[in-house]
């Protein structure tokens, strides 16, 4: 239930626009996107889910005076359509993928992702880990924003935790209220956690993984082996690269980049620095 009210405020809320934001018709769809700054590589931005690309505003702001940056709106938010029904993680990296392509912006990519996102950059975590376990030879480096472990499940059955299954579906009240594209991307949530596990490889690039405390202050023992679990899961996923950085905020909120936007930036430039310098 928190989940769904927390991305129904941050839906509310984060509706400032980026400036010059531009479209583009692809042979997948039709999407939103914003590209400024210059030097590569380039920085892609991939937000969590029921986010749009303004969210990073305050970090492509400081971004973009050092390197080009890219973000986008996925399919169903603020102008962006998608001809693919399905909204999983495969889905939307290859979505992703030709709109680089059309918009002339080429490999190799440092790739940003936050929670849901850092799965294709947590989604789009996890979108992010997607992209780069299937086209490793086309990023030179990652940011990974609190994602959700794409092995929590399975570790939380392990430890005997509460709400280890990914969701499924949004209660009726939320659908009444948020875009379509949130309901796909969680009916697809499942779908993208087993293809970023189907691939073992990640790239062996700079890597860093930024991490907020889940129970800031746990009230019983499950609590604080759901800290315990999701720090170790993170720490692991960290490992996947020899060039990293684990980086735990304390007094962060699960939008990081919104509480610590500092964090974040810093994180960027070590991972463009690291990727230039190698």
């Amino acid at each position: 239930m928190k989940v769904f009210i927390g991305v129904i405020i941050f839906f509310v809320a984060g509706c400032t626009s980026l400036p010059n934001a531009q479209k583009v018709e692809t042979n997948q769809g039709t999407y939103t996107f914003y590209a400024a700054g210059f030097n590569k590589p380039t920085v892609v931005f991939d937000a969590g889910l029921g986010d749009d690309m303004t969210s990073w505003k305050s970090i492509i702001t400081q971004v973009e005076s050092t390197a080009e940056v890219f973000a986008y709106n996925r399919a169903g938010f603020s102008g962006s359509k998608s001809k693919n029904k399905q909204r999983n993680g495969q889905v939307i990296v290859e979505e992703l993928r030709e709109l680089l392509k059309s918009t002339k912006k080429l490999p190799p990519y440092v790739l940003v992702g936050h929670s849901l996102g850092c799965n294709v950059v947590e989604y789009t975590k996890t979108n992010v880990q997607l992209y780069a376990k299937k086209y490793p030879e086309e990023v030179s480096g990652v940011v990974l924003v609190d994602p959700y472990p794409s092995k929590y499940p399975a570790r939380c059955k392990i430890e005997k935790l509460d709400y280890c299954k990914p969701p499924s579906s949004m209660p009726w009240w939320a659908a009444l209220i948020l875009p379509t594209a949130i309901e796909g991307e969680i009916i697809g949530f499942a779908d993208t956690l087993s293809q970023v596990n189907a691939i073992d490889r990640f790239p062996n690039v700079p890597l860093v993984v930024l991490s907020a405390t889940t129970f800031a202050n746990p009230k019983n023992d499950k609590q604080k082996r759901h800290n315990k679990v999701d720090v170790q899961l993170k720490q692991e996923l960290s490992e996947s690269s020899a060039n990293s950085k684990h980086i735990i905020c304390d007094t962060c909120s699960h939008y990081i980049h919104e509480d610590d936007p500092l964090l974040v930036i810093n994180a960027i430039k070590w991972v463009l620095n690291e990727a230039t310098n190698k």
